[in-house]
């Protein structure tokens, strides 16, 4: 399967900064250290349109998609798509973590750090914590708020990306959450989330 255009992605996904994208960082009710880390990493897109978007920014940052405000998750998802499509094999973690938002699965560790989750919990216990403790009703509909701003020409373009990253070799990942996400696209495509 060829890949997404830049003429594709330009025609279901807007190009210029929108005006009233001020808020790069999710907000929470309580401040956290991840909410000062949201700022600073976020901070990086400040002003730069998403077609301007480098793959070594998601390199650095794999959670970014999960530091966004819903409005900057959406006017730059289309970088997602590009910069994947240039460099899957670097962009493993970042990938996971946006199959598993568009799986909506329980949070858990992406597939690229499996085989030293053990070792790392063990030096790191307060991260186990920090996932048992998860709120996944209240995960699903800070992710469902993402996706409602999505139309169904975005969503079918994603859909696409999808499939084509079921077709590419180099994309090492979990094909059951790729396979749960291409059914939630699907759901969302017939209306029951988004406009």
């Amino acid at each position: 399967m060829n890949l997404i255009s830049d003429t594709e992605l330009y025609g279901v996904f807007p190009r210029n900064l929108p005006d009233d994208l001020v808020q790069l960082a999710r907000t929470t009710e309580e401040e956290s250290p991840y909410d000062t880390e949201a700022r600073v990493e976020t901070e990086k897109l400040r002003g730069k349109r998403w077609e301007d978007v480098k793959s070594e920014l998601f390199q650095q940052c794999y959670d970014l998609p999960l530091l966004l405000s819903p409005p900057a998750f959406h006017y730059y998802f289309p970088a997602f798509i590009k910069q994947s499509q240039i460099n899957i094999s670097q962009l493993g973690l970042f990938v996971d973590t946006i199959l598993n938002l568009l799986a909506d699965t329980e949070v858990h560790w992406p597939e690229a750090l499996s085989r030293i989750e053990e070792s790392f919990l063990k030096e790191n216990p307060e991260i186990q914590e920090a996932v048992q403790s998860i709120d996944m009703e209240g995960l699903s509909a800070w992710r469902e708020e993402r996706w409602r701003l999505f139309t169904k020409e975005q969503w079918l373009v994603v859909q696409k990306w999808l499939i084509w990253m079921k077709r590419h070799a180099e994309c090492d990942v979990n094909q059951s959450v790729l396979q749960k996400a291409l059914g939630n696209i699907d759901m969302w495509l017939k209306g029951n989330v988004g406009r």
